[in-house]
């Protein structure tokens, strides 16, 4: 595996343990979220309406979404596999460019959705540099 697919990899992971984290406490399987740095904001950001684009709670989606490129990434390397990843890598990027304007609009931050967002462009970036 390549040094871009190792990182590739390491910020899906991160990613998707993150989601899927916030996930549990919007399900309630969670009882509160860890919030370093912004307290009680992650709960807010959590709980708010648009943290639940068709009624699923918007971490398990992220989850979702970077674990299906981690099983890509360990796929055999093919040109339609590369590609994949590619739209997948563009899509989390868009979609937390989305979560960071809905964010700033709502007031409030989460720690796990702004980690996930910084982390796109370098996943877009290690997935774009092994293609």
């Amino acid at each position: 595996m390549s040094s871009s697919r190792y990182i590739a990899f390491t910020v899906a992971a991160a990613s998707a343990a993150a989601m899927f984290y916030v996930g549990l406490y919007q399900s309630r399987l969670v009882g509160r979220l860890i919030c370093p740095f912004l307290g009680e904001q992650c709960e807010g950001v959590a709980d708010a309406p648009f943290a639940r684009p068709f009624g699923i709670p918007d971490g398990y989606i992220g989850a979702a979404l970077y674990i299906v490129i981690l099983g890509l990434l360990i796929a055999p390397p093919a040109r339609w596999t590369w590609i994949a990843l590619l739209v997948l890598a563009v899509t989390a990027t868009a979609a937390n460019v989305l979560g960071i304007r809905d964010m700033m609009n709502f007031g409030g931050y989460c720690f796990y959705c702004l980690t996930t967002a910084a982390l796109s462009p370098v996943l877009l970036w290690a997935i774009w540099k092994f293609g």
